[in-house]
């Protein structure tokens, strides 16, 4: 799983930043927060999005950049619940999230919270 996770952001870090210029986050869009049950996670959309080897299909991954195409809400496809066609959103940002840390925290950059530091997203 870490290496498939690895193999999929090294190929999405070389599509280039050309997707996030034509499609810029909205302003409220910019921070986003998660209410779950270990409490409020806050994620700086925006910080990520000018990240050097972060792109929209990092996190997007269904996006293709067609013409007349929307980016999807993650809660879209990711429900608290795992159905036949996506993970739960727990799972996918677990996954995300802490998978992409644990790649910048490999590679000698800052990156955010790793693994077992769960008070350091989820804020009460």
């Amino acid at each position: 799983m870490r290496t498939l996770f690895l193999i999929l952001m090294l190929l999405f870090s070389h599509a280039g930043s050309a997707v996030s210029e034509e499609f810029p986050i909205p302003a409220d869009q910019a921070t986003i927060q998660f209410d779950t049950k270990l409490g409020v996670v806050t994620f700086m959309h925006r910080k990520h999005a000018d990240l050097s080897f972060t792109e929209c299909t990092t996190c997007h991954h269904t996006f293709k950049g067609e013409a007349g195409e929307s980016i999807k809400p993650c809660h879209e496809c990711h429900s608290k619940k795992k159905s036949a066609e996506s993970p739960a959103a727990k799972t996918a940002f677990h996954t995300r999230c802490i998978g992409c840390h644990q790649y910048t925290a490999e590679k000698g950059e800052q990156a955010g919270p790793l693994k077992k530091k769960c008070k350091l997203c989820h804020v009460k």
